[in-house]
């Protein structure tokens, strides 16, 4: 059961939104791989802006925020 979900924004650096967009648009394989991820989207709010939406169960969340940050 889907119980959790993350909606995070990101702004990119000027100059680096193009590789931004193709960071997002890759992401959705990477998903595609992660049967617990019941919903995933990339999304553009603006020129500079964008957001990543991510669904999942409770458990998938606790493994995600171990992971290491950039």
């Amino acid at each position: 059961m889907t119980t959790k979900a993350l909606f995070v924004k990101l702004e990119a650096k000027p100059g680096k939104e193009n590789e931004v967009a193709k960071f997002l648009r890759g992401g959705q394989g990477l998903v595609a791989q992660e049967p617990a991820t019941t919903a995933w989207f990339g999304i553009r709010l603006g020129p500079t802006s964008f957001a990543i939406f991510d669904a999942f169960p409770d458990a998938t969340r606790t493994c995600r925020e171990k992971l290491p940050r950039r």
